[in-house]
């Protein structure tokens, strides 16, 4: 019997970002350093960058997605007679961000020049920032930079200045009297500041002994306040320090605070998906639960193991040489490596398993992938993995290394290697997408593990330089059409995204039209989640209105009948 569910506009709230969108989990509390920058106060860690508002009490995190040009910041400086913040990467990339009264980021400029330059080979880190006279002053690992601000370029590169014209390491910069000092692994050096005065001469700087430059910071007691990196005092004389240990503190409101965004903590090294919950493990446990992280002791995050139980009952490890299978109950094995005959891997080097939803093992090695196709009697016969080919007769992912493999909910396979995020049909022959930092807020192309949350569809991706995560057009299917929610609606018109519909059972039809009955767009769920690009829609632009969306399970027994709100 065909039952129907209605859905008016009380389906539409929950927490889920939208579909096709990018949020960061990174760090905001072992933080490196802070910057008053008129009305806000400017933070960042080793890949996490926010501002706090004291106007709203609000701390907004930054990132590429807000056309920051990398993640990875090593110092900012602000120059307010230029209304320019100053941010340097660990590649040696700059960018100039132009700063409104107050304090909001505006147009940003990159300065590329030092990273793409073949001349510098080693660290081309950017340790400290000081403003002179309408120039930056960068204190680097390979020497001095000195930036035109207005102009956006660089001006002259001092290397080589330490004694007899060794390559030296500058850590701080200081202006005093006429001179220009920097502080170095071997002490500090001085060079009278003057256009007549050459600085690439290295016989212009001179060693100093001065107890009255780079002083050591004297900060105030508190106990939020355990490893201080920096300490600000803004214009009402308030002290705002950046903590490695408790993030942005300060005595703004009376007495010491936390004013950090929520995030993750410590170096993460490790994804898994447990009981509707995201764990990060590393240096310290994080857990993701009701959209927010929070921190858990590491023999709390629950064990788990990585072998893959098939369809049949049989076990599925990755061993040395290959994957080995196992029947627990009868102990026979079986070793899959390369070689016809032997399980036919195209490497033996095996780094991630997946079992999808058809059964099917998923095998990512440092050459590509591989499947193998479960049957009770793989023990007495041979079956070997085959690798899926395009449809130009090419090997997917031939020589990559891949580092793990994940199934979505409409069993769509998410690989991430050494060279970016990809995201597969299910039968793996055909690319749907591919992410990489050139294309995507990736700070690295190297992928090093990746969860879903089931739940929402929702795809972790965690980095070298950093976690983030990706908000899927696939969920896990459910039973029935009972709770499908419609989101965002009402659609407004600031609204640039995609709306989603979420919670059908897997494959569903889902038709969308207008008030009159005009059919505007049709699609299928991917698992438990239906999209529809309003992008490629101009229909639904133009006309503001009622549109009312039509879902009907797979086998007919059971449809859903919603609506959603476009404002013009």
């Amino acid at each position: 019997m065909l039952r129907i569910l209605l859905c008016f506009f009380t389906c539409q709230a929950f927490a889920q970002i939208p579909t096709d969108t990018w949020r960061t989990h990174n760090n905001y509390v072992n933080l490196k350093g802070v910057e008053v920058v008129e009305k806000k106060l400017y933070a960042f860690s080793d890949n996490g960058f926010f501002y706090f508002d004291k106007t709203n009490k609000q701390a907004v995190k930054l990132s590429k997605t807000d056309g920051l040009t990398e993640t990875n910041l090593t110092q900012i400086r602000y120059n307010p007679s230029l209304k320019t913040l100053l941010i340097a990467y660990d590649t040696g990339s700059l960018d100039l961000v132009e700063i409104d009264s107050d304090g909001l980021p505006g147009d940003i400029h990159n300065i590329d020049f030092i990273k793409n330059t073949g001349t510098i080979t080693t660290s081309k880190r950017i340790n400290a920032i000081e403003f002179q006279d309408g120039f930056a002053y960068l204190a680097s690992d390979f020497g001095l930079v000195v930036l035109d601000v207005k102009k956006s370029e660089i001006k002259e590169t001092y290397q080589n200045i330490g004694s007899g014209g060794r390559a030296i390491s500058l850590q701080q910069i200081a202006f005093a009297r006429d001179s220009i000092f920097v502080n170095t692994p071997e002490g500090i050096l001085g060079a009278k500041f003057d256009a007549t005065i050459n600085l690439q001469y290295f016989g212009n700087w001179h060693p100093i002994i001065d107890n009255q430059l780079f002083k050591p910071v004297q900060y105030p007691q508190n106990p939020l306040i355990v490893a201080p990196q920096e300490i600000e005092t803004d214009a009402e004389g308030k002290l705002w320090i950046a903590d490695g240990e408790n993030g942005l503190i300060s005595n703004w409101e009376g007495t010491f605070k936390a004013y950090s965004p929520n995030g993750t903590k410590g170096i993460i090294n490790e994804l898994l998906y447990l009981d509707s919950k995201i764990y990060a493990k590393g240096t310290v446990g994080n857990v993701f639960e009701n959209n927010e992280w929070q921190v858990v002791p590491l023999n709390l995050i629950p064990t788990y193991s990585k072998d893959v139980i098939d369809n049949y009952g049989f076990r599925w490890q990755i061993v040395s040489n290959g994957v080995r299978l196992t029947d627990d109950i009868s102990k026979q094995t079986r070793l899959y490596t390369i070689g016809r005959g032997s399980g036919n891997l195209p490497s033996t080097s095996v780094n991630t398993i997946a079992l999808d939803q058809e059964g099917t093992l998923w095998i990512g090695t440092n050459d590509g992938i591989a499947a193998v196709v479960p049957a009770r009697d793989i023990f007495t016969r041979t079956i070997d993995a085959y690798t899926p080919f395009n449809s130009q007769g090419r090997r997917i992912l031939l020589q990559e290394s891949v580092r793990k493999i994940v199934v979505d909910g409409g069993n769509r396979k998410w690989i991430g290697t050494t060279n970016g995020l990809n995201l597969f049909v299910p039968t793996v022959d055909e690319l749907v997408t591919n992410y990489t930092q050139s294309n995507s807020p990736l700070p690295v192309n190297e992928i090093t593990d990746l969860s879903i949350d089931k739940v929402s569809g929702e795809v972790f991706v965690l980095t070298p330089k950093g976690l983030l995560s990706y908000q899927a057009d696939a969920s896990e299917p459910k039973e029935n059409l009972s709770d499908i929610k419609i989101f965002p609606n009402p659609i407004r018109p600031e609204y640039q995204g995609v709306m989603t519909i979420s919670g059908l059972s897997n494959n569903s039809t889902v038709k969308i039209t207008d008030a009159s009955g005009r059919l505007i767009y049709e699609t299928r769920s991917n698992g438990g989640t239906a999209s529809w690009n309003l992008q490629n829609s101009t229909e639904s632009r133009s006309v503001s209105g009622i549109y009312m969306i039509f879902c009907i399970a797979e086998d007919g027994s059971e449809s859903f009948v919603g609506k959603v709100a476009v404002i013009k």
